[in-house]
């Protein structure tokens, strides 16, 4: 690595280093999602009123997962007390509502906090659900009151965020009791002048059915401002508090189970930064140092080519020992050799027909190929070779192979 890609590296950690200090130091923002989790101590999480519940209640409180109809089909004990579903909005299908109220009819509650229900349940109990609007108010901000002065420790209660402000717009007023109702806040007034019915219980059977349009009154945020803790004992005192609680966690918005094996460092920050901060390393690495490395390969002088000079020496020695057939019988191969991968002819057979198509091939004419090959044939059939032969011989070759 030169100095150059080493600065370009270390410029790139520093500036990534000073990332993390700035994103770790700075406050974390509010989240406000609506998980309505138990767990959740976020803004809009019920942590604090299931905690609160739990510690108050003599009775045990049973975390459910699953949904209602597998939760109250499986179980092989008789299932009794008050079950509990707190969201943003409930929306049950024709078979589950029909299992939750055959349950309901057999003496059991039903507690359903959400601003949007399921219509097979509102049909049934012949109930109507609309959301309030006021367009000369730019304020959603709700002031809730209970219909039981004995539970109104005050003269109402202010929820300091806005809702989707979802009212009864129609109700059975034969079997239907109301238990709250609410305005949107103007301004700074905290009075109620046009109340909404958002709280309200019914009969079914021999149980009963307690139904909430506004589910963020039971949000840490509301419960943890001013004595709003009261409310929540307040709407809960509806329900038979000496039976076993059985707390939804299926219909909730956030997930109850966390499936991603990354969610401990990416829930906490300082861990997920690191955690980037590794990957990134890591991405340094591969590109400047995680490339196939291989060693310089030495430049190897290749051998000279001492076949010239092994020609000469071989000649020489054949020149001197005056043995000129043998040189002949070498030329002669050689320029067979030739023929055969240059001129693609075969010269096993030398007749009359091999001299033509060689003559039509190398371009020489008919006469001059003739007479090459006569002497040719006439050295291999001599025992001796006379220096002037070979000269000849090789004049002959020569000529013939130059075009």
């Amino acid at each position: 690595m030169n100095t150059k890609q080493k600065v370009l590296i270390g410029s790139i950690l520093f500036l990534f280093a000073v990332l993390i200090y700035l994103e770790s130091t700075e406050k974390e923002p509010v989240n406000w999602f609506p998980s309505y989790s138990k767990s959740d101590k976020i803004p809009l999480g019920t942590y604090v009123a299931y905690q609160s519940l739990k510690e108050t209640l003599d009775v045990p409180i049973n975390d459910i997962s699953v949904p209602p109809y597998q939760f109250l089909a499986d179980s092989s004990e008789a299932i009794t007390g008050n079950y509990i579903f707190i969201n943003s909005s409930i929306d049950f299908d024709e078979a589950e509502a029909d299992r939750l109220l055959d349950w309901v009819s057999s003496g059991n509650t039903l507690f359903v906090a959400g601003s949007g229900i399921g219509s097979r349940i509102l049909d049934t109990l012949h109930l109507e659900t609309t959301y309030y609007y006021d367009l000369d108010n730019l304020y959603t901000n709700p002031i809730v009151s209970l219909s039981n002065p004995n539970l109104q420790k005050r003269k109402s209660y202010y929820l300091d965020i806005e809702t989707n402000a979802s009212y009864f717009s129609e109700i059975d007023t034969l079997n239907t009791i109301v238990l709250g109702q609410f305005d949107l806040s103007k301004e700074d007034t905290v009075n109620i002048e046009e109340p909404k019915i958002h709280f309200i219980k019914q009969d079914f059977g021999q149980g009963d059915i307690v139904i909430h349009l506004m589910p963020e009154l039971f949000t840490n945020y509301n419960l943890l401002r001013a004595d709003n803790i009261d409310y929540l004992a307040a709407a809960f005192s509806y329900l038979d508090t000496d039976r076993t609680m059985y707390w939804d966690r299926h219909y909730i918005n956030a997930k109850s189970i966390q499936t991603s094996p990354l969610y401990v460092f990416l829930k906490n920050r300082y861990m997920k930064w690191a955690y980037y901060m590794l990957i990134l390393g890591l991405i340094l690495w591969v590109i400047f140092e995680g490339k196939r490395k291989q060693r310089a390969i030495p430049i190897v002088t290749p051998l000279p080519n001492k076949t010239l000079e092994f020609t000469e020496t071989i000649a020489g020695m054949y020149l001197e020992r005056k043995d000129h057939r043998s040189i002949a019988t070498y030329q002669i191969n050689y320029f067979f050799d030739y023929l055969r991968t240059e001129l693609l002819i075969a010269t096993g057979q030398r007749d009359a027909a091999f001299i033509e198509r060689l003559h039509l091939k190398s371009g020489k004419s008919q006469e001059e190929t003739k007479r090459l090959f006569d002497f040719i044939e006439m050295i291999l059939a001599s025992n001796t070779v006379t220096q002037e032969q070979l000269e000849r011989l090789n004049k002959l070759i020569e000529a013939f192979k130059n075009k």
